[in-house]
């Protein structure tokens, strides 16, 4: 569990899944997802079996009341040699800080509990905001690509960046 000034990062609980669906069917959420909506809460669930037994997916909570407002993901990369930084927020969450929080709270859990000091992440260059977060947690640009939705239906421009922390 990490603790930071709002939030709570937790492995996720099957209890989450209403709170998790809520952005996981929210299309403007998920625009720049490689990963198709979720059509209901059941497969929510589904989904959330498998976060549970990969535990490289956490819930990141709002300490206030105990809502699950995003997810956000460690994952080793081996073709980047680092760890791998993702996130997603509800968007009635949106502009107020806590991507960016949870993910200065994640890397700095990395760091001192893991010894983890390299981490990669990416995003559409069109999501500015996703690239915001990550300029003010320290990453820089390392290079330009693209990337797909899952079923190759749909391809985005991307923006690759990495973070060395001592």
């Amino acid at each position: 569990m990490i603790d930071t000034k709002r939030l709570i990062i937790r492995p996720f609980l099957l209890t989450d899944a209403e709170d998790v669906f809520e952005w996981r069917s929210d299309a403007e959420v998920n625009k720049f997802m490689p990963y198709p909506c979720d059509e209901s809460v059941g497969e929510v669930r589904q989904r959330l079996e498998e976060w549970i037994a990969d535990n490289d997916k956490y819930a990141i909570e709002l300490k206030e009341n105990g809502k699950v407002i995003g997810d956000i993901t460690l994952e080793w990369s081996e073709e980047d040699n680092a760890h791998e930084i993702g996130y997603n927020i509800n968007r009635s969450f949106w502009r107020n800080g806590y991507a960016t929080e949870a993910v200065r709270g994640l890397l700095d859990w990395a760091r001192r509990e893991l010894g983890v000091h390299d981490f990669t992440a990416f995003y559409a260059k069109d999501n500015g905001a996703s690239g915001r977060v990550l300029e003010k947690c320290g990453f820089v640009i390392e290079h330009k690509g693209q990337y797909s939705r899952f079923d190759g239906s749909e391809f985005f421009e991307a923006v690759y960046v990495r973070l060395h922390i001592e």
